[in-house]
């Protein structure tokens, strides 16, 4: 039998204290609105709940629920590099956002700097989508942005091409030592997709993401740009968590996307 409004909404309360702090969440999106559709509202909340749980045990996750036109497909995943205590917390609040933010949404977004939530009442499965999400940058500009830039591009050409190799997770991470030549001594890169995604469409989404890096980062020192498939950033601080692995070679060398 399914659950009622009030239990389902008493699971999502005893998610508020797994959640982490606001610092982590980059942006939302709420699409296809209805109304008059208690079935397929229920099913979305309890594709939610199994996401959350799935993805808290193993990093990454897919679900459906429902039947015919009611039916609603999720995936989730944490960041390879997450701790399982920061992907449980990352998850729980990403759930929670597109419950409380999203209520008669049939397709939600949810990214995180940790981790990535997206849901929809249609199949989308193994089908990359570019169509942008949203941005974060920094607010410090580059001393010198077309010698960052040709910096920014020489290691993000790598992250991405170890992304789209993975063969169960889509994460491509690595380091670029630029002796300062750059006017900074190391720059970090960061590219993944949605687990679910065959080697091309990764690399195709990758460089649609890419494409938005003028529009979104211009000459700052970090940015992440997201899509509803993949996602690309920089930085010149560390944010990678790597949880105890060796950094990579202290130089990369590059590569084309």
């Amino acid at each position: 039998m399914a659950a009622s409004s009030s239990q389902l909404l008493f699971f999502f309360l005893l998610l508020l204290p797994l959640a982490i702090n606001g610092a982590d969440f980059i942006t939302l999106k709420c699409e296809a609105n209805f109304t008059g559709n208690a079935i397929l509202q229920g099913n979305i909340n309890t594709l939610l709940l199994d996401l959350e749980a799935k993805t808290s045990a193993r990093g990454f996750a897919n679900s459906s629920r429902g039947a015919g036109n009611d039916t609603v497909y999720g995936i989730s995943e944490c960041r390879e590099d997450a701790t399982a205590e920061k992907c449980a917390a990352c998850m729980a609040e990403a759930v929670l956002q597109a419950y409380t933010s999203c209520p008669n949404s049939a397709e939600s977004y949810v990214w995180h700097h940790s981790c990535f939530l997206r849901y929809a009442n249609r199949e989308f499965f193994g089908q990359a989508d570019s169509g942008r999400v949203g941005a974060w940058s920094s607010t410090v500009k580059a001393a010198d942005p077309p010698t960052f830039a040709r910096a920014v591009v020489e290691l993000l050409d790598v992250v991405g091409i170890e992304a789209s190799y993975g063969e169960y997770r889509k994460f491509g991470w690595g380091e670029l030592d630029t002796g300062r030549s750059y006017h900074v001594p190391k720059l970090y890169g960061m590219a993944e997709c949605t687990w679910d995604l065959r080697q091309q469409a990764c690399i195709n989404c990758l460089l649609d993401a890419y494409k938005l890096f003028r529009e979104d980062c211009g000459d700052r020192v970090g940015c992440v740009v997201m899509t509803k498939s993949c996602s690309l950033r920089f930085d010149v601080d560390a944010f990678l968590f790597l949880n105890g692995r060796s950094s990579p070679a202290s130089s990369v060398t590059a590569g084309h996307l």
